[in-house]
């Protein structure tokens, strides 16, 4: 099997460089499991992995696609088989927080019939009327279970929930359990910190992001990349973009902190109940020394 393991986590746990030390190690490639960190440009406010790992490690699923463009598990699961079958003497370590990829490729994607493209017009329109926050929420209550993971910015994954339950009749998160056509399991490493320690790394790290230039990142996509690209979704670019002085960004900011600790919150739920996986306390051990002796 040419991936060799999966890391996954929360948003701020420390994956990428626990896995570029491991991609080093045994001579690896990285496929990013992420799906904010895919879009070309949109780096600093995904805390894509830093040019020096990508330069020291090649890279795959991060900063490629166009801001355009749509992308889904079933796309993500397309092109990693793609790219495992075009390079099978090649060896891989899977890492990345989007828990609902990670599933997908090891277990396949769900045959959920195809759906009119007038449910989901209608659901928009509805979204555009009502606020994202609205759909968020009827989302949640009608399938909890398909919204563990989602964040309330990612409108093309809630709006896909809405659409197959309002389509079919049944919960997504039902469809999801009858899946076809992955590669199988894998050995799956879940870093953890405790719960305060992981709220103080993101918090941090939001802060390091606009120390590093997050804002002119905003300014300068916005002369170029459509404003309804979806590529905007990801947490804090719109918000920053419409802040128009220095208490409006600081409250943005806050709010950017806010919302990701939710969504690290529904990432641990997930990774804990969803995916099967070996937890490592990365405050208790050095997280390379275990997954390393545990493949031996």
């Amino acid at each position: 099997m040419p991936i060799l393991f999966a890391i996954v986590g929360a948003t701020g746990t420390g994956k990428s460089s626990v896995a570029v030390e491991l991609a080093a190690h045994y001579g690896a490639e990285i496929i990013g499991v992420d799906s904010r960190q895919i879009y070309k440009g949109f780096a600093i406010g995904t805390a894509q992995p830093p040019r020096s790992d990508m330069e020291k490690v090649k890279h795959h699923m991060v900063d490629f696609l166009e801001p355009e463009k749509v992308f889904s598990a079933g796309d993500f699961c397309t092109l990693t088989k793609e790219l495992l079958e075009a390079y099978p003497e090649r060896k891989f370590i899977a890492v990345g927080g989007t828990g609902l990829y990670m599933q997908s490729l090891m277990l396949g994607l769900p045959q959920i019939p195809k759906v009119a493209p007038e449910v989901r017009a209608e659901i928009e329109e509805f979204g555009r009327s009502a606020g994202i926050d609205s759909l968020f929420k009827m989302a949640c209550e009608i399938d909890p279970e398909a919204m563990a993971n989602v964040d309330e910015h990612n409108v093309q994954r809630i709006v896909r929930i809405l659409e197959v339950h309002r389509a079919t009749g049944r919960k997504f998160s039902e469809w999801q359990k009858e899946r076809v056509g992955g590669i199988g399991a894998l050995p799956v490493f879940w870093l953890d910190r405790p719960r305060e320690a992981l709220y103080a790394r993101i918090d941090a790290r939001v802060d390091q992001m606009m120390r590093d230039g997050w804002m002119d990142e905003v300014l300068r996509l916005a002369q170029t990349v459509p404003l309804d690209a979806p590529a905007w979704q990801s947490l804090g670019y719109r918000e920053l973009l419409q802040a128009n002085s220095s208490a409006e960004i600081a409250r943005v900011v806050e709010d950017v902190k806010r919302k990701t600790r939710n969504y690290a919150k529904r990432q641990l739920t997930w990774f804990r109940w969803q995916v099967e996986s070996t937890r490592i306390d990365m405050d208790s051990c050095n997280p390379v020394d275990v997954i390393a002796d545990s493949l031996v």
